[in-house]
């Protein structure tokens, strides 16, 4: 089941519920989806249009030649860091993935880019992270997870030679 019946299906079954319980509660639910859809319809149109930007300025000879899959290990490497300095939420950084795979990027290269985004994102340690956590505990878990983009890029590489999954 696709990701939009699962919603679908899923926003229908918890519109019974709440009904059951108050209409109220219901035209409350419509309200607040309204109200997050209007904040974040702005953001998705930006990061989609940042994406179609980055995909006319920068040559996907140059996407390939830094991340696509014949990169290897160097191109791991260059998602890894890239990733981890993506300053950007989900709304941006999937954007930017989309257009890397469509330049040219390599699934590993990617997967790389996205994995160091996900465990680093340096927006996230300065804003929450450290003010909340701490350096000390910070600096611990940069270290222990610092290997996983590189370890899942290579990872993913290996499948892909030893596998017929594609490139």
């Amino acid at each position: 089941m696709g990701s939009l019946a699962f919603f679908g299906v899923a926003s229908l079954i918890l519109c019974v519920i709440a009904w059951r319980r108050s209409p109220t509660l219901v035209r409350g639910a419509f309200r607040n989806a309204g109200l997050r859809f209007l904040e974040i319809l702005p953001r998705i149109g930006f990061a989609l249009l940042t994406a179609g930007f980055i995909s006319q300025i920068v040559p996907a000879e140059v996407i390939g030649h830094l991340i696509g899959y014949e990169s290897g290990l160097r191109g791991i490497l260059i998602g890894a860091l890239v990733g981890g300095l993506t300053p950007a939420g989900p709304i941006v950084a999937f954007p930017i993935v989309l257009v890397l795979m469509a330049a040219g990027g390599g699934f590993p290269q990617v997967m790389a880019y996205l994995t160091a985004w996900s465990v680093f994102a340096f927006h996230r340690v300065m804003i929450y992270e450290i003010p909340l956590m701490g350096s000390r505990f910070v600096i611990i878990r940069l270290i222990a997870s610092a290997i996983l983009p590189i370890l899942c890029g290579l990872i993913l590489w290996g499948m892909m030679e030893i596998l017929p999954i594609g490139r």
